[in-house]
């Protein structure tokens, strides 16, 4: 009874802390992730693309090849046949949390680590780029982690069946996210070196096909070349564009904000203190106490610590060397400190007796304060400032081409700006056609159909409200969403307001208002 308490008491633990952690996602209608009303709203493309009230095939085009962001939309489109988009992107983000720290402790169990250093992902789930709305880059992580397992495993006893489980979750990552693919690919074909070259080869068959998806999608999507000019560190030649660095110090000031810039006020940078000095008591606690294993798979499993173990400084040299941004690419070298934070996970050493068990708890609280903060910060959003957006959005008729005006953008409770793109909550649940949009954007698997589609608009268009002329700009478009303002579109002869409760107000176009053509 006792060996079965052992077992069952740090699975439940894990999972409860781990649904902690994803927890916040269901407990309001608008979570408020910057740019999630733009993945929903190409998701609702994807789900129903020929449902004529929608209108979404007058539109757009699909076009695959242009992004390797399959995995996490084909998941939503699969769960969407039987569950509304939005259910399915919740549950599909929420696996992509509650997965993260059981594989880093597949991670850590194949290297024969302390698999309780699995609970330290659970801090680090609600970072900046959760927030800002990355959803691809953080479902690729776990399954990174994954992959580098299977490589490790693979290592150590080659079977055909671990081979066909790395080929399908190194290909999954690829078309997840490219950053913790990278990271992946290079450290498991690393780490499966060894035993001649033609054991390694066999091993690294493995790697093939994601390889293979990888040169399909740097040579044939315009997401692709950029990525690689990105990576080659373009220099603006012939007009082209040009990648913007951070100086050093900058990079090292603003490190703090990408692990953990979720709330307003001073709680993140409490949190983020709290977890370093977890790390440093765990390093004290097990100072000296990893025994060395000097069989063969010991000693294998040493020089493959070691391997994981490099990708952490690689992508904290990453960072400070590499672009900030490229193109319409953003962030680039912002990626780095997480992946940087979560491979040093592994090398920590094994603590053990009572300071093993005050340590996991401490990570346990911490976990669970930081949810929390986060689960408050939710709901303070949805009760106090989400205010009529849901009736401002019923007011549009399906199928509407709809224009953004969005003044008031920021939010007293979660960092960055999660009303920027409230306008897409509109084509995610009435259809038609919005702007501004990620549809014009390379990596976009949805594209405007070049025969009735909406004016191009220059960079950053969706910050800068105040430069919209009604008159001259939104021919296109029948109705406008604002919050804030409303600018000059409150005096608009072209536009009449139809709706207003509190900040957010709908116009439509008056009758016999022109149109432009299309």
């Amino acid at each position: 009874m006792r060996a079965v308490t052992r077992r069952l008491v740090p699975e439940v633990l894990l999972a409860l802390l781990a649904a902690a952690c994803a927890a916040p996602l269901f407990l309001v209608d608008h979570p408020p992730i910057q740019d999630l009303p733009q993945h929903l709203a190409a998701m609702r493309v994807l789900a129903d693309y020929d449902a004529p009230g929608l209108r979404f095939a007058e539109f757009f085009e699909v076009d695959l090849l242009r992004t390797q962001y399959l995995a996490y939309y084909g998941a939503v489109r699969v769960l969407s046949t039987v569950l509304s988009v939005e259910l399915a992107n919740r549950l599909v983000l929420a696996a992509a949390i509650v997965s993260t720290p059981y594989a880093m402790r597949a991670l850590l169990k194949v290297l024969g680590r302390d698999e309780r250093l699995c609970l330290l992902t659970l801090p680090l789930t609600w970072n900046a780029h959760l927030i800002l709305g990355f959803l691809n880059f953080i479902a690729a992580i776990p399954l990174a982690l994954l992959g580098l397992a299977l490589a490790v495993r693979l290592r150590l006893a080659f079977s055909r069946r671990l081979a066909v489980a790395l080929a399908v979750v190194s290909t999954l990552t690829f078309y997840t996210h490219v950053v913790p693919f990278a990271f992946m690919g290079l450290g498991a074909g690393l780490v499966l070196i060894g035993d001649g070259a033609r054991a390694t080869a066999r091993r690294w068959l493995a790697l093939v096909p994601a390889g293979l998806a990888a040169l399909l999608w740097m040579r044939v999507s315009p997401a692709g070349q950029a990525t690689v000019s990105a990576g080659t560190l373009g220099d603006g030649a012939e007009g082209g564009p040009v990648p913007h660095f951070a100086a050093p110090g900058d990079a090292l000031r603003e490190a703090p904000m990408w692990l953990t810039d979720v709330l307003h006020g001073d709680t993140d940078i409490q949190l983020l203190i709290a977890f370093v000095l977890l790390l440093l008591l765990w390093l004290a606690a097990g100072a000296g106490q990893d025994a060395l294993d000097t069989s063969p798979d010991g000693r294998r499993r040493a020089r493959m610590l070691r391997v994981v173990g490099l990708l952490s400084p690689l992508a904290l040299l990453a960072y400070f060397v590499a672009p900030v941004s490229y193109d319409w690419i953003w962030p680039i070298s912002a990626r780095f400190p997480l992946l940087a934070l979560i491979f040093a996970l592994p090398m920590l050493p094994r603590a053990r007796g009572a300071a093993g068990h005050v340590l996991v708890a401490l990570a346990a609280l911490l976990t669970l304060r930081s949810a929390d903060a986060v689960a408050d910060a939710f709901v303070g959003f949805e009760q106090e400032e989400v205010g009529a957006l849901d009736a401002a959005v019923a007011a549009i008729p399906e199928g509407s081409r709809t224009a953004g005006l969005i003044w008031d953008r920021g939010s007293r409770h979660v960092a960055f700006s999660p009303f920027i793109h409230s306008v897409a909550w509109v084509q995610a649940r009435r259809g038609g056609a919005v702007m501004f949009t990620f549809d014009d954007f390379p990596q976009s698997p949805v594209i405007f159909r070049e025969d009735n589609r909406p004016p191009r608009v220059p960079p950053r268009w969706e910050w800068m409200p105040e430069r919209v002329d009604p008159e001259r700009d939104l021919g296109f478009y029948d109705h406008v969403l604002t919050r804030g303002g409303p600018g000059r579109i409150g005096h608009s002869v072209t536009f009449e307001e139809v709706f207003h409760d509190g900040p957010w107000r709908v116009y439509r176009r008056r009758a016999g208002g022109q149109e432009a053509a299309p």
